[in-house]
C-alpha cells in the first residue's frame, strides 16, 4: 500500500478532527497496518501505537481508487464524543434501573 494514493472523505476528515486523531497517526495506519480486515466490500486497516489501536476504513471506488470513509482510536481520546459515550456505555452496565433511565434521557437530551 506504500505507492497507494488515498482520496479522504469529507466525512473522514470531520472525524479525523471530531476524534483527535492526528492525521500523521491516520496515515501511518494506512501505509503500515498490523492487521487487515475486509467486510462487506470495505477494507478495515488497524495499528497499534503506544497504548491505542487506530483504524481506517477505506473502501475502492469504480475507479479502483482507495477512498477513506471513517477513521477512530480505541481507547478514544478524553474530551472527545466517542471518550463520552464509551464512558456511558460503561456506568449503563453497572447501573440500577433508574440510574439506566437517568442516563438514557440525559443521552436523549445529548447530555
Amino acid at each position: 500500500m506504500l505507492n497507494t494514493k488515498y482520496i479522504w472523505t469529507k466525512h473522514a476528515l470531520i472525524r479525523l478532527n471530531d476524534r483527535k486523531i492526528p492525521q500523521g497517526l491516520a496515515n501511518q495506519t494506512l501505509y503500515s497496518p498490523d492487521r487487515t480486515l475486509y467486510k462487506n466490500g470495505t477494507m478495515e486497516v488497524q495499528k497499534r501505537i503506544e497504548d491505542r489501536t487506530f483504524a481506517v476504513i477505506l473502501k475502492e471506488n469504480e475507479k479502483g481508487e482507495k477512498v477513506i470513509l471513517s477513521c477512530w482510536a480505541n481507547p478514544p481520546y478524553p474530551g472527545t464524543k466517542d471518550a463520552k459515550n464509551k464512558s456511558r456505555y460503561h456506568q449503563m452496565q453497572k447501573a440500577s434501573f433508574w440510574k439506566k433511565v437517568w442516563l438514557t434521557v440525559l443521552s436523549q437530551l445529548g447530555l
